[in-house]
């Protein structure tokens, strides 16, 4: 019993430790800020590291040839900082890092999860951003349409744009009974604020200019579509 008692003792601090490892957006955060010499390591491919990552991050490819040759020559006396873009590959490769020694915090959602946050970002391409809204005359159009979804995105946003083109879909499958408003979260914090929209894609639900629903997130299109019969408060 004493053996087993240990045996279970011993698999949930193994356990807490590993979970310890793998944070939140937040805590990932702050450990950039509390460990300056720690290693900002991207494992994604050279391609998406191009399209924007967190500032000061390197990159190596977790799926390339060369990984393990590449990791060798790091510092193995510093903590390392580690995310892909959803967590499924930094997950892997944290695990060769911490079986070659060396101390490894994973980002949970990865930067997927960092960017919906509108944390920080690096080598962002540079894109036009669309016309900002004024606060007055989003609240104006609110209050005068009867059924609104507001979808809150951004160019530089994976989730953003994969629902772009299904949000498309279904204000055309609505159209005559729900207005659909696109506001781009750069240059509009005034309405983000407004309305406490602190990550994106994030959708607001307006009946008759009373908000009925708020949510964030990535949402599958039949998910996505419930708003659209909120909206009009009917069923379907």
């Amino acid at each position: 019993m004493k053996n087993y008692t240990c045996l279970i003792l011993f698999s949930l601090c193994a356990w807490f430790s590993v979970s310890a490892q793998v944070v939140d957006v937040e805590s990932f955060s702050a450990k950039i800020t509390e460990l300056p010499k720690a290693t900002l390591l991207d494992v994604r491919t050279s391609g998406e590291f191009g399209g924007g990552h967190l500032p000061k991050a390197q990159n190596i490819d977790f799926r390339s040839a060369t990984f393990a040759q590449e990791i060798d020559k790091l510092d193995k006396s510093q903590p390392v900082l580690i995310y892909c873009l959803s967590g499924g590959r930094s997950a892997q490769a944290a695990e060769v890092m911490r079986a070659k020694g060396f101390q490894v915090t994973e980002l949970k959602g990865g930067y997927l999860k960092w960017t919906t946050k509108m944390k920080p970002l690096e080598g962002v391409p540079a894109v036009k951003h669309d016309a900002a809204w004024s606060l007055a005359d989003f609240e104006k159009l609110t209050k005068e349409n009867g059924a609104i979804v507001v979808d809150f995105y951004a160019k530089w946003c994976a989730p953003c744009l994969k629902m772009m083109p299904m949000v498309d879909k279904l204000a055309g499958e609505f159209a005559g009974k729900v207005t659909v408003l696109k506001v781009e979260a750069d240059g509009n914090q005034s309405i983000l604020q407004a309305y406490g929209i602190d990550e994106i894609p994030s959708f607001i639900v307006f009946h008759q200019g009373k908000v009925i629903e708020k949510t964030s997130g990535f949402r599958e299109e039949p998910k996505l579509k419930e708003l659209f019969v909120q909206a009009i408060g009917t069923i379907q």
